[in-house]
């Protein structure tokens, strides 16, 4: 009895040491992904792609509402699918610019005359994303990134 709990706890930590691993590896943290530009390394895939968090003693508002959206996109379903597709269509580009080019063109000229956006109202955008389990954590994020100047303290001259 004894040796066969040991033995799933064992792999229960195993499987939860492995987890964490590959989410350090899928998000690193900021300093690494700073660290790593400088050097050079991760220049190719998602890495060279990534940008490292700012936290600015006196961010912007802009830089929060970026940093929420970073934050948003990072696990996006749809974001797995740009990652798959840029090494492609990177390279086609490389190969064919003209053509690449071209093909976007009249993709965009598709989307033009299509019209898509006319198909949804846009309170149901607006339902669907306050809907969204993102909304309330992209909401937390945008104001906790936020730095008060009176919660310092005060500089003594």
């Amino acid at each position: 009895m004894s040796a066969g709990s040991d033995r799933l706890d064992r792999s229960r930590l195993a499987i939860l040491e492995h987890l964490h691993r590959r989410e350090q590896r899928r998000h690193p943290p900021a300093d690494a992904l700073l660290d790593s530009h400088e050097s050079g390394e991760g220049q190719a895939g998602t890495g060279a792609r990534a940008r490292p968090r700012r936290h600015h003693a006196s961010g912007s508002w802009f830089e929060r509402v970026r940093e929420a959206l970073d934050s948003w996109w990072r696990y996006h379903p749809a974001h797995m699918a740009v990652d798959i597709a840029r090494p492609t269509l990177s390279s086609y580009a490389r190969r064919k610019p003209a053509q690449y080019l071209g093909i976007a063109a009249a993709a965009g000229a598709v989307v033009f005359l299509l019209r898509p956006w006319k198909l949804i109202s846009v309170t149901g955008v607006l339902v669907a994303l306050v809907k969204s389990p993102q909304v309330a954590g992209l909401v937390m994020s945008a104001l906790s990134t936020g730095h008060n100047p009176d919660d310092d303290p005060p500089h003594e001259e």
